[in-house]
C-alpha cells in the first residue's frame, strides 16, 4: 500500500476486568447469537434538523406516523448505496447482539456491535438465514476481514470490515 500501513486489525473491549479485556483483543471473537431477530438492519439519513429517514429499505419505522408505510428505498443495496453517496439517500446502521464465548465471558452481559458498513449490511439477509437454519442460539465468529482492491484508474484501496460465519448450534457444553 505504498507509504501507508494498515495495522492489523483487532476487536477491543471495555471491561472492568483486565483478563476480559485482554482474552478478547483479538481479530476473531467467538460468539453466541441467539437468532435471526438478533440481527437488526435499518437506513438511516441525519439531516441539520436531526432524523429525517428512518426505515428497513421497505418501510418507514419512524415517526410513528409514517411507520409502516412505503419509504421509497430503492429495492437493490447498490442503488440505496448510490443515491446515499449523494446525500439522497439514508445509509445503513447494522446491529448484531451477541454474548461472548469463553471462561472470562461466562458472566457478561449482552454485548451490541454496531457498523455503517455497505458490505456487512448487504451479508444481513445471508446471515439471518444462515442463523435460522440453526433452530436456536448459534455459535459464531465475529471477525474482521481485509479487502483490497485497484480501482479502475490504478489506485490501491484497502480496508477492513466486520463479518459474522455461523459455526452451528451452541449448547453449554462448547461455553468454556
Amino acid at each position: 500500500m505504498g507509504n501507508k500501513l494498515l495495522s492489523e486489525p483487532v476487536w477491543r473491549l471495555i471491561s472492568d476486568s483486565p483478563s476480559v479485556a485482554e482474552e478478547f483483543g483479538r481479530s476473531t471473537l467467538s460468539i453466541v447469537i441467539a437468532g435471526p431477530e438478533a440481527i437488526g438492519m435499518e437506513m438511516k439519513l441525519w439531516d441539520s434538523r436531526g432524523l429525517a429517514h428512518h426505515c428497513d429499505g421497505r418501510v418507514f419505522l419512524s415517526p410513528s406516523g409514517r411507520a409502516g408505510s412505503r419509504c421509497g428505498c430503492p429495492p437493490l443495496m447498490a442503488e440505496r448505496k448510490e443515491r446515499a453517496r449523494f446525500g439522497q439517500g439514508p445509509q445503513p446502521v447494522t446491529t448484531v447482539l451477541f454474548r461472548l464465548v469463553g471462561e472470562a465471558a461466562q458472566d457478561a452481559a449482552m454485548l451490541r456491535f454496531r457498523s455503517s458498513s455497505w458490505r456487512f449490511a448487504e451479508t444481513v439477509e445471508a446471515l439471518r438465514a444462515d442463523l435460522a437454519r440453526v433452530h436456536g442460539p448459534a455459535l459464531c465468529e465475529l471477525t474482521v476481514e481485509s479487502i483490497e482492491f485497484t480501482t479502475r484508474n490504478g489506485r490501491r484501496v484497502a480496508y477492513y470490515k466486520p463479518a459474522v460465519k455461523v459455526r452451528g448450534p451452541w449448547s453449554l457444553d462448547l461455553a468454556a
